[in-house]
């Protein structure tokens, strides 16, 4: 933990203003106790880890700091305190919330709200996420988590790249909304090492938990508040994530067969089977990146064929078609329905719009829908922001 009480009742808090010898020369002089349980604790001035207090014992205070914190968490923490006190917010370090019995790493007061920021390094239940949240919530904060960045993104300088998101990860995203069709969604994380923010925006999803998106570093001493939001793709980042789904669609079309032991039993191959097409002969208009396309795990060359299939099945097409037909093709799939089923009515509408004919699949098989897709979707997004 990085605060205490000194002998005489007043609070510190251990920012890097404070030199190695300084520190040593206090503890020789002061005695430190918790904020809390008011047990004694010791200030710690090491040459590897950054100064900090930790009880002298085990303690009987319930709502304790978290002892044993990483030396990243510790550094991250000072970090983040320094830069909201620099942009004159009032922060308050590791406070503790009574009324809910939680103490968040940073409490930020801007515009008469308190904000609590939580800087998550390590890996940790979900259900204890969302009952802190619940806790926050409840007397009207909401928090802002911000997530230590990933290894492999910590050392990427690419502008565009794929990532795998965990569930943990995922969780993190933050939707921020416009006027647009769309939400903008961010997954916001922090590296204190080189203390930078690292943003991952403008996700495109693969397949599974892939997703390529843009790729943007900012400096801590650059950050504002409300926090920075990533800027428009440019040309030359969307074509890059043009050509990084398309190259992912290339990829599963190819193995689908020769790695899928299920053969004419998976219903992909049964469907394209059926339409008497190989899967690597797809038109450009199957396996496009319509809005809502994470909902499914499945590449999107394979639900969007499978839904081109059933509708030929009913021998109709996509200008005829009801949401109850749409429910009913959902239910064969995995996941949150309520956005499968956006997914699926973006892609039908984007059907219509484009006048597909559903029986020709000879037809448009050149033109490069996803650049238009992509571009159109972004440049809007941010201009309505």
């Amino acid at each position: 933990m990085l605060t205490a009480l000194t002998s005489d009742g007043k609070q510190v808090v251990l920012t890097r203003q404070l030199s190695l010898t300084s520190l040593r020369e206090w503890r020789k002089n002061e005695s430190f106790h918790c904020p809390q349980c008011k047990e004694p604790v010791l200030l710690k001035v090491g040459d590897i880890i950054i100064p900090h207090f930790a009880h002298l014992k085990q303690t009987t205070c319930r709502d304790s700091f978290s002892e044993g914190e990483s030396p990243t968490h510790l550094l991250g923490k000072i970090q983040l305190y320094e830069l909201f006190s620099h942009l004159q917010l009032p922060t308050e370090i590791e406070p503790y919330l009574p009324d809910i019995r939680q103490r968040p790493d940073l409490l930020v007061t801007w515009q008469k709200d308190k904000i609590p920021i939580e800087f998550q390094c390590s890996t940790i239940p979900i259900a204890h996420i969302l009952e802190r949240n619940a806790g926050y919530h409840s007397v009207n904060m909401n928090p802002i988590w911000i997530v230590l960045t990933p290894p492999t993104v910590q050392d990427s300088l690419a502008f565009v790249l794929t990532h795998r998101f965990t569930q943990f990860q995922q969780h993190f995203i933050r939707h921020i909304h416009s006027s647009a069709k769309e939400t903008l969604s961010v997954f916001l994380t922090y590296n204190p090492s080189k203390q930078q923010f690292h943003y991952l925006s403008h996700f495109i999803h693969l397949r599974g938990t892939a997703f390529a998106m843009c790729h943007s570093v900012m400096r801590i001493k650059h950050q504002t508040i409300p926090f920075a939001i990533p800027a428009t793709p440019s040309t030359k980042d969307i074509e890059e994530l043009t050509r990084q789904y398309q190259s992912a669609r290339r990829k599963y079309l190819r193995s689908v067969i020769g790695y899928n032991q299920r053969g004419i039993h998976h219903r992909f191959l049964r469907a394209c089977y059926e339409m008497r097409v190989q899967p690597v002969q797809l038109p450009g208009w199957i396996g496009v990146p319509t809005i809502g396309q994470e909902a499914f795990t499945e590449s999107d060359c394979e639900w969007q064929l499978l839904l081109i299939a059933a509708i030929r099945q009913t021998r109709t097409t996509a200008f005829q078609l009801n949401r109850s037909f749409l429910h009913s093709f959902i239910k064969t799939f995995e996941g949150d329905s309520s956005r499968q089923l956006e997914a699926c009515q973006n892609y039908v509408d984007f059907l219509r719009e484009q006048r597909i004919d559903i029986y020709r699949l000879d037809k448009l098989m050149g033109r490069d829908f996803v650049l238009e897709i992509l571009s159109g979707r972004f440049l809007a997004m941010h201009a309505r922001n």
